[in-house]
């Protein structure tokens, strides 16, 4: 948590936004960017069990980071004669440097 102005805000909602017209000649960017192929399990009430990585983006920064994130996520359950159950999840989380 950042306090400021005696109100805390999670570290996850800031984001730092640089256009790149502004950035000049001498002044650059960096970072990974990749897709990560993430498969996880939900349980009925929505939490994940376990995760794998199904497709790296070739940074293991972000494939971690993906499975961190994931894990940490809640989902509306699978269902089956409108009873929660457990299922698995495929899906992909991409990260991109703008």
């Amino acid at each position: 948590m950042i306090t400021a102005g005696g109100l805390d805000y999670p570290v996850q909602g800031f984001q730092l936004k640089v256009h790149r017209e502004d950035l000049g000649p001498a002044l650059a960017i960096t970072g990974a960017e990749g897709t990560v192929g993430v498969r996880a399990l939900v349980l009925a009430d929505g939490t994940v069990s376990r995760v794998e990585i199904t497709g790296s983006s070739g940074s293991e920064a972000l494939d971690r980071a993906a499975a961190e994130t994931v894990r940490a996520w809640r989902f509306a359950p699978a269902t089956r004669d409108a009873v929660p159950i457990d299922a698995y999840v495929t899906l992909r989380v991409r990260y991109v440097v703008r």
